[in-house]
């Protein structure tokens, strides 16, 4: 809307001056009779200059027109025509002030230098959003460290909005389900990082469950929300959505206090250009972080599978082949006091060669399970089949079972789908040689009834073992166990679930989406 000149002053003389100097200078004019009716108005005439009669209105209605619109300007009309009033309308906030008498010429002498002032406030607006805009940006591309991009935002948003309070929230799913979480703040006491808000009842969670900014430039007294307030009545505040495409990810606050000058839609537009490119770099330093996240995980079950490698070649293979060595040196020894019997020898002779072949079984079961290539050439059920094979072979005092229902050598599984279930089923055989002292163990395969999923089973009756308690305090074992098997399931969408009693065995069940339906017809 143009610009308005407001009059607030019921005398005909002075309507009739400020009238003519409004049209000389092309601009709308009103009349209000009164301070109240002008407040009512104005929400109408964003950019409003507004002249207030000091013989009708007292001068403290400067302050309070300015506190109320703080993009309304106002220009004293002077009541004693004295310095002493001059200086005290200056103080309460007036843009000029305009001894009597005064006529036509000195009225539009007054709406020019506002004008002139305008525009000035203006161009020097525009500069300080390009500087803090520009700041932004350095701000927002030093660091991919969450906790220094979050405190880096609350000052450079504190620096250019100059709030009471302001504060980032991120959305995050908890047990008590979706809840803003407070990352940094400034103003709010000592509420730490890490304290949860509900959505339910505060300004920033109806952000969220909207997806829209909330603008409240007068303050939230009068208004829905007015029950919502924290920390002391509001004079002004905004809460904008950090939103990246259509995904919400927080809310940015902020708030200035009733004794402050409120914000204004210019305030607003700035603050929603931040959150756009908050949103972004905080995306941005979350896919960082995860990156990171799983590169530690990674690095860590590298080590975890090098540690495992590292125990079975000592517990089992260099156990064995240092006992063949052993036998060796026996035997030269008594060949070279040349007491040996024939049938003695051949029959020590034999028992090295079976110890041999058992140090040559447990290499090939330390490089098949390092890499199978009959899960590569030949598919995932005949990897499966050959890993019993060779664990039987290792262990004839333990029973191995290998169970399959209508299920075909080549499964519509993709590679790293059939490399992952491997290595799951892999690891739970595995977990059985080294915990359960079982007699029997099922390995059984199965696709479901509606032929969408496989089902794979890992069952042994040996000593079983407490679940509840192993997983509560799996972060104090250095092993690579049922944690890593539940994550490598969570990466081809497969459930697994794990049920076991002390006494009682256990069963390790797999099932895993089909790329494709499969038909048992």
């Amino acid at each position: 809307m143009k610009e308005t000149i407001v009059l607030i002053d019921p005398d005909p003389n002075t309507q009739t001056v400020v009238r003519r100097a409004a049209e000389t200078m092309g601009l709308p004019f009103e009349s209000a009779p009164s301070v109240e009716a002008t407040l009512e108005r104005l929400p109408q005439l964003p950019a409003s200059l507004v002249l207030l009669n000091l013989t009708t209105a007292h001068i403290e209605e400067i302050s309070r027109l300015r506190h109320s619109f703080p993009n309304v300007e106002v220009i004293a009309l002077a009541g004693e025509s004295s310095i002493a009033e001059a200086t005290e309308a200056m103080r309460q906030g007036a843009l000029d002030y305009i001894p009597r008498p005064f006529g036509t010429d000195e009225i539009i002498l007054a709406i020019r230098r506002w004008q002139q002032q305008r525009e000035l406030q203006t161009e020097k607006e525009r500069l300080s959003e390009v500087l803090y805009l520009m700041e932004l940006g350095r701000t927002l591309t030093s660091t991919l460290d969450l906790n220094q991009l979050y405190d880096q935002i609350i000052t450079l948003v504190k620096r250019a909005f100059l709030p009471d309070t302001v504060s980032l929230m991120l959305l995050r799913e908890t047990e008590r389900g979706p809840r803003l979480v407070i990352v940094a703040q400034r103003g709010l006491g000592n509420i730490k990082p890490g304290t949860e808000v509900s959505l339910e009842g505060t300004i920033a969670g109806l952000v969220v469950q909207q997806g829209e900014p909330l603008v409240l430039l007068g303050g939230l007294r009068g208004t829905p929300y007015e029950h919502m307030a924290r920390g002391g009545p509001i004079g002004s505040a905004m809460s904008v959505p950090l939103k990246v495409q259509q995904r919400t990810l927080g809310v940015l606050n902020v708030n200035r206090g009733l004794d402050r000058m409120n914000y204004t839609e210019q305030d607003a537009d700035l603050l929603k250009i931040f959150a756009s490119q908050i949103a972004i770099a905080v995306q941005n330093a979350q896919l960082y972080e995860s990156l990171r996240q799983e590169r530690d995980r990674i690095l860590e079950v590298e080590e975890n599978v090098r540690r495992e490698l590292a125990r079975d070649l000592h517990d089992h293979l260099a156990q064995t082949l240092n006992s063949i060595a052993l036998h060796a040196d026996y035997l030269r020894l008594m060949l070279e006091q040349g007491n040996v019997d024939t049938e003695w020898l051949q029959a020590e002779l034999n028992t090295l060669r079976q110890t041999a072949r058992q140090a040559v079984r447990e290499a090939r079961s330390l490089v098949f399970g390092m890499r199978p290539l009959v899960l590569e050439t030949r598919g995932l059920v005949p990897a499966l089949e050959a890993l019993v094979e060779q664990i039987q072979e290792s262990e004839p005092k333990t029973r191995y079972h290998f169970l399959t229902e209508v299920v075909p050598a080549r499964l519509p599984l993709s590679q790293k789908k059939a490399r992952v279930v491997f290595a799951i089923l892999q690891e739970a055989i595995h977990n059985v040689r080294k915990h359960a002292r079982a007699r029997n163990v099922f390995v059984r395969l199965r696709i479901s009834e509606d032929g969408s999923r496989l089902i794979c089973e890992v069952e042994d009756d040996g000593v079983g073992f407490d679940l509840a308690a192993v997983e509560a305090h799996y972060d104090e074992r250095n092993t690579f166990g049922l944690l890593n098997m539940r994550e490598r399931a969570e990466l081809i969408e497969a459930e697994l679930t794990i049920e076991s009693e002390p006494g009682q065995g256990t069963l390790v069940r797999l099932v895993v989406p089909l790329d494709e339906e499969f038909s048992q017809d």
